[in-house]
């Protein structure tokens, strides 16, 4: 059988602290080419946003120097509530809130993943060259409701994956 996405893979994180260095990671930050993976559910407590019909949430800090390729989403159940009629997610940096991912429909269907729309990377020399991240810059996701407040949702999942370089893991 082939390796699932949402299987595991040891790997040795020289990053990590205490007695072992061992650490599990899904299996498609591995064969994917994604660094980082970040799930977001409808009822945890930066998706649902109080009552808002959009939000901003800043997911890492970005250090300044190193370079982002690859950013996307999938979709694993699709959003809904009553009275949603649209539900979207953007991803960016500091800045350039759409940069990464422009607005891609979450409440339609299962399985949507979609990747690299966003002008920071959206044609392939872009992809290869990677946006360079200056100082005091996050990745940030900001999701959107149409026709309901975003804590009316009563269902949905999705992962963003992203693929971030740090150069100066590479030092030798």
């Amino acid at each position: 059988a082939a390796v699932a996405a949402n299987d595991s893979v040891a790997i040795s994180n020289e990053n990590l602290g205490g007695g072992s260095k061992i650490q599990q990671v899904p299996a498609a930050l591995l064969t994917h080419g994604f660094t980082h993976a970040f799930r977001l559910d409808y009822d945890s407590v930066s998706v649902a946003l109080a009552a808002t019909g959009s939000g901003e949430i800043n997911l890492m800090a970005l250090t300044e120097g190193s370079v982002v390729t690859e950013v996307g989403v999938i979709v694993s159940t699709y959003f809904d509530g009553p009275s949603i009629s649209g539900y979207t997610i953007i991803a960016g940096r500091t800045g350039d809130v759409d940069g990464y991912l422009t607005a891609t429909e979450m409440e339609v269907t299962n399985a949507v993943f979609t990747k690299n729309t966003g002008v920071e990377l959206d044609t392939e020399a872009e992809v290869q060259a990677g946006d360079i991240i200056g100082s005091g810059q996050s990745l940030s996701v900001t999701l959107t409701a149409t026709g309901a407040n975003l804590d009316t949702a009563t269902q949905g999942s999705c992962i963003v994956l992203a693929s971030i370089v740090e150069p100066s893991e590479f030092a030798t």
